[in-house]
């Protein structure tokens, strides 16, 4: 069994009942389920602890923004969420810091920091781009059709949602 990060876009009205919408849209790739057509993807999720997405300055006491997973003396990093309306999560920002990043790694010493901390492709999109539509997509470099599809797929679509969508990152156990 493995760990995977999936990113769940939600209808705007999501966050009135999070796990149930959480539920609702992952129920048919439920590993534990017996759904028609079987497609078992998971069979635990939880939000994370860290690797969030970072909200536009200025909204992080907006009620939708949905917090991270904390545990026992950890605290989030500050305005890093697990999720939000669309709008409210700054990708540009997520970007820009990530090419900063990228230029003080040293030669040798990428393995030293997490791939999607530097790598700006990487930022935004996870693994797992479960869309709107109810289409879970495997994310990779390249696109492998059916079911893969490529990075600048999934920061095109990402981009391009409505801002009152809800995008939430969320961890598996698969």
């Amino acid at each position: 069994m493995a760990h995977e990060v999936l990113t769940v876009c939600l209808g705007p009205d999501a966050h009135q009942d999070l796990d149930a919408a959480i539920g609702r849209a992952l129920g048919p790739f439920d590993m534990e389920g017996d759904h028609e057509p079987y497609q078992g993807e998971w069979d635990q999720w939880w939000f994370p602890r860290g690797g969030g997405f970072t909200v536009v300055p200025g909204s992080e006491d907006d009620p939708r923004l949905v917090g991270m997973l904390r545990t026992a003396g950890e605290d989030p990093a500050p305005g890093e969420f697990a999720g939000g309306p669309r709008g409210l999560l700054d990708f540009r920002g997520m970007r820009s810091r990530a090419e900063r990043l990228a230029a003080t790694i040293r030669p040798g010493e990428h393995h030293l920091v997490p791939y999607a901390q530097w790598q700006v492709e990487w930022v935004v999109p996870t693994d797992h781009l479960l869309s709107l539509d109810g289409t879970w997509w495997h994310i990779r470099r390249t696109e492998m059709p059916p079911q893969v599809r490529s990075l600048d797929f999934a920061n095109r679509y990402l981009d391009d949602l409505p801002p009152e969508t809800m995008v939430v990152r969320l961890h598996l156990h698969c």
